[in-house]
């Protein structure tokens, strides 16, 4: 089946989600519960989950139920296959391996369908128009749509088979990327929020301006604050950032600045280290339920990632429930001597405002070697040295000796998403 006739089978979902996202609390919660029931019944099919629950489960014990970990995503897809019939047909989906385990995950067409479904709403929702110019930076691998992170969106782009999308590698000098945006004129840019980041710093020390440009949107990896303050000023608009992943398509921003939870697709928690719900305002683990996988549900999937719990409703008039600040995966947070964990974003923040730095990342080799390596036309001065080594030891104790190392460049992953915090802590 080509993408266009698969994004043409989403069209239905894509229609439902429009009303969907204004239902009245108690209509939404109705729905969930009912798609979590039949999740849980999904899961009484599987081998794995017999073992894993103990025993057979209602959507009231959600709360209760064991955190499913990485580590068993082998066993829990191995189950899976074991059940499939010959010939049965399935999505499988390998993630990029950024949290240190890289795992196979195993998809149906309801599934499918909702996360296209899904993304086509958060696009729509922010502008994007898939009959007007755009680009999109992707990795070396996604051009051949091997790269699961990022390819769902891409499929999606291509499968509108639309009028003008350019696609562009993310490993492209920035300069380079600059120039060729200004020649094509994009009405919209989709890239990681690094190659936004490298697009800024040629667009200010050269002066140019992109006057075509009304939409931004990004994904894949944080959006820190100070990036969004250089965007608006430089764009005249704010970022649009969405939070997906390999497992579903987790939430999106929408034009008033709140993240929603695709609350049809997934059931999200935000909870402790014992995996109790944290308090709005509180940072925690995200847990994922898939609401739409009934192939290889994923019922309290500790997915790897930090997020800040958030309530209230939003100025846009939906009703989905939101989600606060995304953090980024354990080994992109500091860790403190207590064992608790920081984010490192203010640093950041003060990173990008020194004129001479290129790119920098942050990185804990311990609990008292903290290193920030940069690439900069020049050595940064004692005196911004000095204030980034008191911002750091402020966020994760005195005990941290900060060296600056100054080198000639920064690799990025092979997906080409770059981590401007990284702790081998994690």
């Amino acid at each position: 089946m080509s993408w266009f006739a698969r994004l043409a089978e989403a069209a239905p979902r894509y229609a439902a989600l429009l009303r969907s996202q204004y239902w009245r609390p108690e209509q939404l919660a109705s729905y969930r519960e009912e798609q979590l029931e039949q999740t849980l019944r999904a899961t009484a099919k599987i081998p794995f989950y017999a073992e894993h629950f103990g025993g057979s489960v209602r959507a009231a014990d959600l709360a209760k139920l064991p955190i499913l970990t990485r580590s068993s995503i082998a066993s829990l897809a191995a189950s899976v296959r074991s059940q499939c019939r010959p010939g049965a047909v399935f999505v499988s989906e390998r993630s990029s391996g950024t949290s240190g385990i890289a795992v196979e995950l195993l998809f149906d067409e309801s599934h499918q369908r909702g996360r296209n479904a899904a993304r086509t709403r958060y696009l729509r929702a922010n502008g994007w128009n898939p009959l007007r110019r755009s680009v999109w930076f992707v990795g070396a691998r996604l051009l051949t749509m091997h790269n699961p992170d990022y390819a769902g969106a891409a499929e999606l782009i291509r499968g509108f088979n639309s009028i003008g999308v350019t696609f562009l590698s993310t490993f492209m000098p920035f300069d380079e990327a600059v120039a060729t945006l200004a020649r094509i004129k994009p009405v919209s840019v989709y890239a990681y929020p690094s190659g936004i980041d490298g697009i800024l710093q040629i667009l200010e020390e050269t002066g140019q301006r992109l006057p075509s440009l009304r939409v931004v949107m990004c994904g894949g990896e944080v959006v820190d604050d100070s990036l969004r303050q250089r965007a608006r000023a430089q764009f005249g608009f704010d970022l649009r950032d969405n939070y997906g992943s390999t497992e579903a398509f987790l939430a999106f921003e929408c034009p008033k600045g709140s993240y929603h939870i695709n609350a049809e697709h997934v059931l999200i928690e935000i909870v402790d280290q014992a995996g109790n719900a944290v308090k709005p305002g509180a940072m925690g683990r995200v847990l994922v339920t898939t609401l739409e996988n009934f192939l290889m549900p994923l019922v309290r999937y500790e997915i790897g990632d930090y997020a800040v719990a958030a309530s209230g409703d939003c100025a846009c008039g939906r009703t989905l429930p939101l989600i606060g600040k995304v953090l980024g995966r354990q080994v992109n947070l500091l860790r403190k001597p207590d064992g608790s964990l920081v984010s490192g974003w203010h640093a950041v923040g003060m990173l990008r405002k020194a004129p001479e730095m290129k790119v920098f990342q942050l990185l804990q080799k311990s609990l008292t070697d903290v290193r920030v390596r940069y690439v900069a036309s020049e050595p940064l001065s004692a005196e911004r040295e000095a204030m980034l080594t008191a911002t750091l030891q402020d966020q994760i104790g005195p005990q941290a000796i900060v060296a600056f190392e100054q080198v000639n460049t920064i690799e990025r992953s092979a997906s080409g998403k770059f981590m401007v915090t990284l702790s081998e802590i994690a």
